[in-house]
């Protein structure tokens, strides 16, 4: 276990610490890299591939897997070790990737992000996993400042590398961007010794999982219907089927989440709807934004991409601002407001593509940006903090997979609003306007809620 010396950043940064961190931070990148290195792409395979009327499903695939890889993955690591969990997961990411590349039929690329989700939700869950058992409680707010580096960088190249190979080759060739990354995460795993807690092993909870992802399936579905009853079936299937997760978990085989996981009495059960909220409003406003830019504005692919990585770049200059702070009423201001900055991104947005401003857009990307640079360091502390010890683990590799559940229900409240309002044939006349109110309406509301939930939610004390 972790212990309370050497929270210095040059501590940090050398010796095992200095490994531990750069295996983590591997992961981190291969997942942001991922992400953006694909997003102006991914247009182009839909309209290549005939994939536009389903190409929300590119996006909750994508975090179905990853949901499932997310939920496994601390039995994983438990069975396997970190070391060969890492590698393997690496391989699958691979072969996802190569399934994607060579597709004949829009299909085939689905199936190839669903695979690549499943080893995301694998490495980036172990990741955070090691955290805790490798880091003094102290140093995890510096942990998370230099993640936020780390995303930071993988973002900045990402759209760039993936949107020139989009330009100047073809979209397929996007997919090859991360390779790099790919390769490294094996070795880095080898050279480092990452430590896990003492804790016993956690069981793989199927009744559990079983459950999320059937949920997550049915909100996908609801996508696929314009008929606005089988929609608010599938809507209420879906929550039936996440409360019966949460309800049941430990009672239908082993429990996978920790005490007090989503109850509303305790800091991270509160922490964990916040994270999944945050991300349920960005997915519900981003799954469709480079669609909708290059409708309304024409923007070449590598722009595109980096508009959308705006949001990122804010993020991550934002995190490593805001970790400066060091009182804990500053911080608790921080990291409250952070839905609200997401708020007013959300109108910025919708205001720009109803107006077609383009300076708009930027607005809005930064401040979505901002709120998750102010606030999401400090929920996933201060959930870590009040885990109880033999859970801390446990808390740390669901984290990550929280949040890929909200992307995961944001991408399906999308795909369900732009069905109903008609976006397909909407793209041609680039008139989005009523769309995007629906759509950044709802990420608004769903930031609101979030920051509601997130006022009674304390760091610990230092």
């Amino acid at each position: 276990m972790a212990t309370e010396t050497g929270t210095s950043w040059a501590a940090l940064l050398s010796g095992r610490s200095g490994a531990v961190l750069g295996l983590i931070s591997a992961g981190i990148a291969l997942h942001a890299f991922n992400q953006f290195a694909i997003v102006a792409a991914l247009p182009l395979a839909a309209a290549e591939l005939g994939g536009t009327a389903t190409f929300s499903w590119a996006y909750s695939l994508y975090f179905i897997g990853s949901i499932a890889g997310g939920t496994g993955a601390a039995a994983y690591r438990d069975r396997l070790g970190p070391r060969a969990g890492m590698i393997l997961a690496a391989l699958l990411f691979a072969l996802g990737g190569l399934l994607a590349i060579s597709a004949p039929a829009f299909g085939w690329l689905l199936a190839g992000r669903m695979l690549q989700g499943v080893a995301d939700g694998l490495i980036v869950a172990m990741c955070y996993s090691l955290i805790p058992a490798n880091f003094p409680p102290r140093a995890i707010a510096r942990v998370f400042a230099i993640e936020a580096v780390v995303w930071a960088g993988a973002s900045l190249v990402g759209p760039l590398a993936g949107g020139l190979l989009a330009e100047t080759a073809s979209w397929r060739m996007s997919f090859l961007a991360v390779t790099p990354l790919v390769v490294a995460l094996p070795i880095l795993t080898l050279l480092a010794r990452p430590q896990v807690t003492v804790a016993a092993a956690v069981p793989l909870s199927l009744a559990t999982i079983a459950l999320s992802l059937l949920g997550a399936l049915m909100l996908s579905l609801s996508s696929l219907s314009e008929v606005g009853a089988v929609q608010a079936a599938a809507v209420v299937a879906s929550s039936v089927s996440f409360l019966a997760a949460i309800r049941l978990d430990g009672r239908l085989g082993p429990r996978l989440f920790p005490v007090g996981a989503f109850r509303l009495g305790s800091v991270v059960g509160r922490g964990f709807w916040v994270l999944l909220l945050m991300s349920a409003s960005h997915s519900v406003g981003s799954v469709y934004l480079a669609l909708m830019i290059n409708a309304v504005f024409g923007f070449r692919p590598a722009v595109v991409g980096y508009i959308i990585v705006l949001m990122a770049l804010s993020w991550s200059v934002v995190a490593i601002v805001a970790s400066r702070a060091v009182a804990r009423p500053a911080r608790h201001l921080l990291m409250r407001s952070g839905p609200l900055f997401q708020l007013a991104g959300f109108a910025l947005l919708a205001a720009a593509l109803g107006l077609q401003w383009s300076w708009l857009l930027v607005a809005g990307q930064l401040a979505i940006g901002t709120g998750f640079g102010v606030a999401w360091a400090g929920v996933n502390e201060a959930a870590m903090a009040a885990a109880p010890a033999e859970d801390r683990d446990r808390t740390g590799s669901l984290l990550p997979t929280v949040s890929t559940a909200g992307y995961a229900i944001g991408a399906s409240l999308a795909g369900m609003i732009t069905t109903a309002a008609g976006l397909v044939p909407r793209l041609a006349t680039g008139d989005l306007g009523e769309v995007a109110a629906w759509l950044y309406g709802t990420a608004g509301a769903l930031s609101v809620l979030a920051f509601l939930l997130g006022l009674r939610i304390r760091l610990p004390a230092a």
